[in-house]
């Protein structure tokens, strides 16, 4: 944000962040400066969270599996499983333990990296006034509505809408957590974010339903 507004002062500023980016763009202490964002599968791994179908296979790949491994080797050695990318320990003990409220979390945690406290984090995070589109998927085991809404009631201080994807309106067998971006949507979902951030306007109901989150 400190970049942006020394190369293009005076302009209006907006953020995307997909799953965990959404959550670290709420952190950022410049977010209070930002005019609208936009969040993708956003939600922070509480593991109560989780779609109901997919809760047993998604515990012990997640919270049992990964932070075994990781114990083991001091990282979690992604890309040699083809499974994300490399991540480092203290990232995995993080994410492995979450729990319902963000600040808790981190607390237990090592979160000296982040540029607030935890204590800071609640009015960090209420204290934002952009509006926020929440974007989700229903075939998204991360972020169900439980999971996208948690992250929402965060920010007490913003205008918060929820829009809840259906992939049989956009016309494909499934969205998931990470097919947003994929070139295939790029007619389809990704005007729904400029258009949001540069003019405010909601999507229609023809792709799913916006809900105005309070």
């Amino acid at each position: 944000m400190g970049f942006a507004e020394s190369r293009f002062p005076g302009r209006a500023y907006y953020a995307v962040g997909h799953s965990i980016g959404g959550v670290c763009v709420t952190l950022a202490p410049a977010s209070h400066r930002l005019t609208r964002i936009v969040t993708v599968g956003a939600q922070f791994a509480y593991w109560r969270d989780y779609a109901p179908a997919q809760l047993w296979q998604m515990l012990l790949r997640w919270h049992l599996f990964m932070p075994m491994l990781t114990e083991v080797l001091g990282y979690f050695p992604g890309k040699r499983l083809g499974w994300l990318e490399d991540v480092p320990k203290g990232v995995v003990r993080n994410w492995s333990r979450m729990g319902p409220r963000l600040e808790t979390a981190l607390r237990r945690g090592r979160h000296g990296v982040l540029p607030l406290d935890a204590r800071q984090i609640a009015p960090q995070v209420a204290g934002i006034t952009a509006p926020v589109l929440a974007v989700s998927s229903t075939d998204d085991p991360f972020a169900t509505v439980a999971a996208t809404e948690r992250l929402l009631a965060y920010l007490t201080g913003a205008e918060r809408y929820h829009l809840r994807l259906d992939p049989s309106l956009v016309g494909v067998p499934e969205i998931g957590h990470f097919a947003f971006f994929h070139a295939r949507f790029q007619p389809s979902l990704w005007p729904l974010v400029p258009a949001f951030l540069t003019e405010g306007r909601l999507p229609g109901a023809g792709i799913g339903s916006v809900t105005r989150f309070s």
